[in-house]
């Protein structure tokens, strides 16, 4: 572990820290707003991974560095069960932060540079929403085979939307990076 974590800058932890904490402290009033728009008919986080998957992919974006989406999966299952959030399912986070991170790293595999272009960030959040998605419809809803497939996908093209907002914000962020003076 000491060995995959001294890849990371200082810096590079720090900004998955608070993109990670940000994340997470949104998540609470996304989810209500989500869950009043969309009722029951499908998870609330399944529509709400548009701005779920902003996070994971800006850091995703911003750090560079393959393993950057599993450190958030972690850090925001860590917060979840440490600040008894809304959705707290205790080690079964693991589940439902980390494996679809897990997931995301794998298909990123695939991909030379990472998330390096909005078509790799809607890649990027659409693999992590969609297995999401399909994680906690499957294990935690017990939803039949139809609706679970209309989850997952509907979780899949809003993450993969959260992805694409997420890369761009970290365009904008090394735009204003390149054009700081001291």
């Amino acid at each position: 572990m000491s060995k995959f974590l001294n890849r990371f800058s200082p810096f590079d932890l720090i900004i998955i820290s608070l993109l990670s904490a940000c994340g997470i402290a949104i998540k609470p009033f996304v989810r209500l707003l989500t869950q009043m728009a969309v009722g029951t008919f499908i998870p609330a986080g399944t529509v709400a991974g548009i701005i779920y998957m902003i996070w994971i992919v800006l850091a995703c974006a911003i750090v560079r560095k393959r393993g950057t989406a599993l450190l958030v999966g972690i850090v925001q299952s860590v917060l979840v069960v440490a600040f008894d959030m809304l959705g707290n399912r205790g080690i079964a986070n693991l589940l439902t932060y980390v494996v679809p991170v897990i997931v995301m790293e794998l298909g990123m595999l695939l991909i030379p540079g990472y998330v390096y272009s909005m078509l790799t960030g809607f890649l990027a959040g659409m693999l992590v929403n969609a297995t999401g998605s399909l994680v906690v419809g499957a294990v935690f809803m017990r939803m039949p085979m139809i609706p679970l497939m209309v989850s997952t996908m509907v979780g899949g093209i809003s993450g993969g939307i959260g992805g694409v907002i997420g890369y761009r914000l970290a365009e904008i962020v090394r735009m204003f990076k390149k054009t700081e003076s001291y």
